[in-house]
């Protein structure tokens, strides 16, 4: 079982992504990466529609992850959204998170063009929701992304 801590990132929704971007910069001083479209989410084992428009704080971690809103996913309510760690086997988690109690909201892929799940979103009994992220693809994806090359 995990210990779960903060650092690897927090994700945020925001309905205009440019606008939340400079207001935290001018707010807080944070420096962002350039914006990539994220992996879709999966309904019924296929991809559905575009993922969102997504940055990583440079700062981290933990990380800032800013995620704009998409209508009709799991992407839609702005404000605090999820902590997000690794898993080393995110589907072997995922199930024992939703054997511990804690339901599979949606699930997505780590980047934009795979076809296989490796992000799970499990909500707790208060609403927040927990983020899985498969190291094994999500960690070179993310280590490319926040070293400047990536977007």
């Amino acid at each position: 079982m995990p210990v779960v801590v903060p650092d690897y990132h927090l994700g945020v929704v925001v309905t205009d992504l440019d606008r939340a971007m400079a207001e935290l910069t001018d707010l807080l001083g944070v420096r962002w990466l350039s914006p990539v479209r994220s992996g879709n989410q999966i309904t019924d084992g296929r991809p559905t529609g575009d993922g969102p428009m997504m940055t990583f704080s440079a700062q981290g971690p933990p990380y800032l992850e800013l995620l704009e809103l998409v209508p009709g996913s799991i992407w839609s309510t702005p404000g605090m959204h999820h902590v997000g760690y690794w898993a080393a086997d995110a589907p072997a988690e995922s199930a024992r998170l939703a054997e511990a109690g804690s339901p599979l909201e949606a699930a997505a892929v780590v980047l934009a063009g795979d076809t296989e799940p490796g992000v799970f979103y499990h909500r707790t009994t208060d609403g927040l929701l927990l983020e899985l992220v498969e190291m094994g693809r999500g960690g070179p994806a993310l280590a490319h992304y926040l070293s400047g090359a990536g977007g």
